[in-house]
């Protein structure tokens, strides 16, 4: 195995509305010698798998990230809301890798000896672990005077490989849309200070999708059902 080699490039542009609302928008470039990437061996996906790591010869990766961060006053609602703001956080980010192969006749060592990269790399892939699209939106309310805050978050990546295959295809992992819930909140309980927080994770019980493709149609790797998490915590300062 060799150590990957980055060129990283990257700028920001920042906008600041006053106060912490603000919208940026980045670009980033890398250049990636001997990228380390998981290659799964095995048979059609039927038996057992096993993953080891082997380098592709270079790699290019490219993109750009949008964030706002914008707070509502709701004082004027006046009552519960009075000392609140309506928040808003928003990022999505747009990224897009291709693997090089400058020599076809080229040889890549794995753990079963040294094989034409051919049989492991594709030119023009995408990295392992990498999504085209990214999205992350939180809407909730905060209060200024003491702890309290609920939120809805929305969690968004598209299909992405999470290992490569050998003279197999890649095993590809769908994450789609994972939508939680968190609040937390100041109370005061004969006179001590407590914090109660609530976690409801993964709302509509999303599940894991991780497969691979081939003419015979679609294996399931590693698919299992998710569920919905829910956590209650309570501190207390003493």
């Amino acid at each position: 195995m060799i150590d990957s080699e980055f060129l990283n490039l990257e700028g920001r542009a920042e906008y600041y509305f006053g106060g912490r609302n603000r919208v940026s928008l980045a670009g980033f470039y890398k250049d990636i010698e001997n990228p380390i990437e998981p290659i799964i061996l095995g048979g059609s996906g039927t038996g057992d798998l096993t993953t080891t790591y082997a380098n592709a010869p270079e790699a290019t990766l490219y993109g750009a990230e949008l964030e706002l961060v914008y707070g509502f006053d709701l004082s004027n609602w006046g009552g519960f809301f009075e000392t609140k703001e309506l928040l808003v956080i928003a990022n999505y980010t747009y990224t897009d890798s291709e693997l090089s192969i400058p020599d076809a006749n080229a040889l890549v060592p794995t753990v079963v000896g040294d094989v034409p990269v051919s049989i492991v790399f594709e030119e023009g892939n995408p990295l392992v672990g990498q999504s085209d699209h990214v999205a992350n939106f939180q809407i909730g309310f905060e209060d200024f005077d003491k702890t309290q805050q609920a939120f809805l978050l929305f969690n968004y990546a598209s299909e992405r490989v999470t290992t490569r295959g050998f003279a197999t295809p890649d095993v590809i992992e769908n994450p789609g849309l994972v939508v939680d819930f968190v609040t937390r909140s100041d109370l005061d309980a004969l006179g001590l200070p407590l914090q109660l927080s609530l976690e409801v994770r993964n709302i509509f019980g999303r599940d894991n999708f991780e497969f691979l493709e081939n003419e015979t149609g679609r294996i399931e790797v590693n698919t299992f059902e998710v569920g919905t998490r829910f956590q209650i915590g309570l501190q207390a300062k003493f």
